[in-house]
C-alpha cells in the first residue's frame, strides 16, 4: 500500500455537510481526501454564474428559461454576456442565524475571514394585497401604528415569557402555535400571523407549539450580536462562498482535493476502500468514507425522495415597491436585502419564503436583483414551477414595474432523511442526525444548545445551515470514534461556565463556583473545531 495514497477519510461530495466535516477532520489531524465529480466546489449549494447556471440546468433538466431574450438550452441571452461574471447565483438559498452552530464553526475554524456578510434587511408577511413590517425591537413594537396599544402589549408579553427558557406555558406538543398563541396570549388574526410567519417563520400554524415557541426564542437571540437583524446574507451568493471556505481551511491542515473527475470505482476490501478516478492513473485507498448516499456505488437507498424543496431564482431589474407596500421610515435606505414570507394558502398547504438581494450583495450586476422563493411539497409529481406559480405571480405584483424576468428557474432538490445508509467503514452524510444526539461540542451557550432540537421536521432557508453542521458533527464523531465525545462535550460545558474573575461584581466578593480546573486543565484527545485563544468572532 502506498502510503502517499493512503487516506484516513474520503470524502466524497463538497456541499455544506461534507465541507464543513473535512476542515473539522483535517483539523483533528485526519488525512483527508476530498473529491467531487464536479468541477466546482458547492454540489448542490454552489454558486454559479448566470452561463454556469444555463450549463447546469441543461445537464439537471432544470426548468430554466429567459423570458425577454430567449436563449438555447445551455446558453445565455447576448445581453446578458457582457455581465455574466457579475452573477453569484445560488442554487440554494440560505440564511446564516447570528447565533447558533454554523456561526461557531465559522469562527472556530477562522473560514469567517473567506466570507463576508450582510445584515438582513427587513422581514415582511404577504396581507394578500401588502407587506406587512415584521417589528424587530421593543421601539419597533411600541412605533407600530398596525397594532392597538392592548395588541402591543400582549406581544411584549410573548416575548418576554418566550425569552424565558424556564417558562412552561408553550411546554405541550399537542397545542399548535396557534392555538396557544389565541387562547393563552389573546392574540388576534393579524397579531397571530405576524409571529408565527414573520418571527417564528413557521411553514404552517399547525406547528407543535413547543418548537415554535423555542426557535422563536432561538431566532430572538441572534438580535443585537452584529446588528439589529437576527440572521446574516452570504455575499456572492451564500452557502457556496462558504464550502469553499471550508474546503480551503481544509487544504491548509493537509486536506487533499480532487474536483472535475468522474470516480471509476469504489471497492470496499478488509483492510480499506479503493478508490479509481477516470483521467487519473493512480489509484487510491481510505480506512473510512463519508458521502452522501446517492454517491456511493451500489446505492442501498433505492427509494425516491417523499418531500422536495421546490427553489425558483428569478432575475429582473425591478427592486421591490417599498413606497407602496410597505413605506419606509425617514431617512431608511432602500433595503438590499429583505425577507418575505407568503403564508399558506389553497395553492400551497406551506409557506412560501422570498429572499431577495440586490447588487450589494455581490450576487447581480448593478440595478439588477435576484429573488429566491422557496417552499417544500411531497413528492406526488407536482412541479417547483406548478407549485410556485401563485407566490411567483404575488411577488411579480409588487414589484416597480412588470416587465418580464430577465431570466426566471425552477429546480427541486431532494431533502434530508430519517433514513441512514451508513454501514462498516462508511457514514451517510445526507442522513439527518438522530434528535438524541444534537449536543453540540461547539462552545454554545445553554440557550442555543436547547435549541438546536427544535429545528422543524422540514427545515427551511433559515435552518438549513446549522443544520448541516450538526450533520457534519454527528459524521466526525462516528469517524474519530464515540469515545471521545464525552469529554469534548465536558469540555464545552465546562467553557460555558467559565468566567472572567475581573468582570465578576458579586456580593462581597464571593464569586460563584466555576469549571473544575482539573476539567479545563486537562488533555482532550479531539474536538470538534477546536477554539484557538486568538479567534475573535469580530472576524466576521
Amino acid at each position: 500500500m502506498n502510503d502517499d495514497n493512503h487516506f484516513d477519510v474520503l470524502v466524497i461530495g463538497t456541499g455544506v455537510t461534507e465541507s464543513v466535516l473535512s476542515a473539522a477532520l483535517s483539523r483533528a489531524g485526519k488525512r483527508v481526501l476530498h473529491i467531487d465529480t464536479n468541477a466546482y466546489y458547492g454540489a448542490e449549494w454552489t454558486s454559479l454564474t448566470l452561463s454556469e447556471l444555463s450549463q447546469w440546468a441543461a445537464r439537471s433538466n432544470a426548468d430554466l428559461a429567459f423570458p425577454r431574450e430567449p436563449a438555447a438550452p445551455g446558453c445565455i441571452p447576448s445581453a446578458c454576456k457582457e455581465v455574466d461574471r457579475h452573477y453569484s447565483i445560488a442554487l440554494r438559498p440560505a440564511l446564516l442565524p447570528a447565533r447558533g452552530p454554523m456561526i461557531e464553526a465559522l469562527i472556530r475554524s477562522n473560514v469567517a475571514s473567506y466570507a463576508t456578510f450582510r445584515l438582513l434587511g427587513r422581514t415582511s408577511i404577504y396581507d394578500g394585497e401588502h407587506l406587512e413590517c415584521v417589528p424587530k425591537s421593543k421601539s419597533d413594537i411600541f412605533r407600530d401604528k398596525r397594532f392597538s396599544l392592548v395588541d402591543k402589549r400582549r406581544l411584549m408579553r410573548f416575548l418576554q415569557t418566550t425569552m424565558d427558557p424556564s417558562a412552561q406555558e408553550a411546554s405541550d406538543d399537542h397545542v399548535s402555535i396557534s392555538e396557544y398563541l389565541r387562547k393563552s396570549m389573546g392574540f388576534d388574526v393579524k397579531l397571530e400571523r405576524a409571529v408565527i410567519y414573520g418571527v417564528a417563520l413557521c411553514w404552517d400554524s399547525n406547528e407543535p407549539s413547543t418548537s415554535a415557541v423555542d426557535r422563536t426564542r432561538y431566532n430572538l437571540s441572534g438580535l443585537g450580536r452584529y446588528g439589529d437583524a437576527a440572521f446574516l446574507v452570504g455575499q456572492y451568493g451564500g452557502a457556496g462562498e462558504l464550502t469553499q471556505g471550508f474546503c480551503r481551511s481544509s487544504a491548509v491542515q493537509g486536506g487533499v482535493f480532487i474536483l472535475g473527475h468522474d470516480v471509476h470505482s469504489l471497492e470496499r476490501t478488509a483492510s480499506a476502500w479503493t478508490l479509481r478516478m477516470h483521467g487519473i492513473s493512480e489509484s487510491f485507498t481510505a480506512d473510512q468514507v463519508a458521502a452522501p448516499a446517492a454517491k456511493m456505488p451500489h446505492n442501498r437507498v433505492t427509494a425516491p425522495p417523499s418531500t422536495l424543496e421546490h427553489v425558483s431564482v428569478l432575475i429582473t431589474d425591478a427592486s421591490i415597491d417599498w413606497a407602496k407596500h410597505m413605506p419606509l421610515e425617514e431617512n431608511e435606505p432602500v433595503p438590499e436585502t429583505a425577507l418575505l414570507v407568503f403564508p399558506p394558502t389553497e395553492e400551497n398547504e406551506h409557506a412560501v419564503m422570498v429572499l431577495a438581494q440586490g447588487e450589494g450583495t455581490f450576487s447581480c450586476p448593478k440595478g439588477q436583483y435576484v429573488y429566491y422563493v422557496t417552499t417544500y411539497r411531497r413528492a406526488d409529481g407536482t412541479s417547483a414551477r406548478t407549485c410556485l406559480a401563485g407566490a411567483v405571480e404575488k411577488l411579480h405584483s409588487l414589484l416597480t414595474h412588470d416587465a418580464p424576468w430577465i431570466a426566471e428557474m425552477y429546480c427541486s432538490h431532494a431533502l434530508t432523511t430519517d433514513h441512514d445508509g451508513s454501514f462498516a467503514a462508511y457514514v451517510d452524510t445526507s442522513a439527518r442526525p438522530p434528535s438524541t444526539s444534537m449536543e453540540s461540542s461547539l462552545c454554545l451557550s445553554s440557550q442555543e444548545c436547547a435549541s438546536i432540537s427544535t429545528r422543524q421536521a422540514v427545515p427551511n432557508m433559515t435552518e438549513s445551515l446549522d443544520l448541516c453542521v450538526e450533520a457534519a458533527e454527528h459524521a466526525f464523531w462516528r469517524i474519530v470514534g464515540e469515545q471521545h465525545r464525552d469529554p469534548a462535550l465536558r469540555l464545552a460545558r465546562a467553557r460555558i461556565r467559565e468566567h472572567a474573575p475581573s468582570e465578576y461584581q458579586g456580593r462581597g466578593g464571593v464569586e460563584p463556583d466555576g469549571p473544575p480546573v482539573e476539567l479545563m486543565n486537562s488533555p482532550v484527545e479531539i474536538e470538534f473545531f477546536a477554539p484557538q485563544s486568538t479567534l475573535n468572532e469580530d472576524a466576521l
